[in-house]
């Protein structure tokens, strides 16, 4: 059986949309949770791809998230090794900074926490649909890496998606998240709420009701596309 390695920064309150999606395609899913210690597993002949789940670290603070480094170079290894590679807010980050890329905080201060319309760029739509509308959650975003295709922008944070080859997607974005994490996140992140270009939970939760059906269908063909 093809495994999927998924790695992990935070302990799950719920199977995300894209664990749920690969385990009914038939891959098994091994999960890296660094942050507590966990040795990374092996990049063999039956792993069919790596995700890079998002998190509450910050990339522009290695010295205090130092396992980050590790996760690093598993990235790099993982695109040596021509493995498909796909990045989620955190996860994208990373894959950012590997490439030489900036991630650090918004310059004015604002935080994404809601639903926001991409822009996407015509090689963008390769991979994406003209009219998507996604959910964020950060308070960081990178730089666009040397050597990359830019998928998509936004609003409050520039850069939204890129390519690298053919087979590493790095999204700032969150595709794969369900209900009840997002219950978790409105309890989790409530202190963001009112900063810049936030929105409120009446707001997200409409935004939820209105959008999540369509960005999960995307994200389950990615997923077949990727892996």
């Amino acid at each position: 059986m093809k495994t999927i390695i998924v790695i992990g920064h935070e302990t799950p309150v719920d199977r995300d949309h894209g664990i749920r999606h690969l385990e009914g395609r038939g891959f098994a899913i091994r999960s890296w949770r660094p942050d507590l210690g966990e040795r990374s597993p092996p990049l063999d002949a039956q792993t069919a791809g790596v995700v890079v789940l998002g998190g509450p670290q910050y990339v522009s603070d290695l010295d205090r998230f130092s396992y980050l480094r590790d996760e690093m170079a598993f990235i790099d290894d993982t695109m040596k090794a021509d493995i498909p590679l796909l990045g989620i807010c955190l996860g994208g980050q990373l894959i950012a900074a590997q490439l030489g890329a900036t991630v650090d905080f918004h310059p004015k201060g604002h935080v994404a926490l809601g639903y926001y319309p991409l822009h996407v760029t015509d090689a963008g739509r390769n991979w994406l649909p003209d009219d998507l509308t996604v959910l964020a959650g950060n308070a960081q975003g990178f730089s666009l890496p040397a050597d990359t295709t830019l998928l998509a922008s936004g609003d409050v944070f520039l850069n939204q998606a890129f390519s690298y080859g053919t087979k590493t997607i790095a999204l700032q974005f969150h595709p794969e998240v369900t209900r009840v994490i997002l219950d978790q996140w409105q309890d989790e992140l409530a202190g963001n709420i009112g900063k810049p270009h936030t929105q409120s939970l009446e707001e997200q939760d409409r935004g939820f009701e209105r959008y999540n059906g369509r960005l999960t269908e995307w994200y389950r063909t990615l997923l077949d596309r990727l892996f």
